[in-house]
């Protein structure tokens, strides 16, 4: 089942910077999210993530959906990071967590990746449901 969802940040809470951490350079946070469109609802990831000092980078992320897919109702963990070149293009990729489906999502399998256009920003996913 193809799917798209736009979303929003509603949250971005960056970790407290420790100057004694060895990775100080990489940023931790967690997000959320506010989803509308095929799936409707609201997530929380939590996220490392690089940039450097010509805004290339990258992150990775484990991110919990709580959401709502037409009488389907309930949660699901996406694993997805990207990269991205200094003018801000690349790819961003993930994969539903084997067994991390509940209620109307037990079960589920499937893939994700991010696309912005004028519109916003979306996951599109590819979902099977058992």
């Amino acid at each position: 089942m193809k799917l798209r969802s736009t979303f929003k940040i509603t949250v971005w809470d960056p970790a407290p910077a420790d100057e004694t951490d060895e990775i100080a350079d990489i940023a931790r946070a967690r997000i959320r999210k506010a989803f509308t469109g095929d799936l409707e609802g609201t997530s929380v990831a939590n996220a490392i993530l690089y940039q450097t000092p010509a805004k290339s980078g990258g992150y990775a992320a484990l991110e919990r959906i709580t959401g709502k897919i037409g009488d389907r109702e309930g949660t699901f963990v996406v694993q997805h990071s990207g990269i991205r070149d200094a003018t801000g293009e690349g790819p961003a990729y993930g994969d539903v967590v084997p067994g991390s489906g509940t209620g109307g999502f037990a079960g589920v399998t499937g893939t994700m990746k991010i696309e912005e256009s004028e519109s916003g920003e979306s996951f599109l996913f590819d979902l099977t449901f058992e």
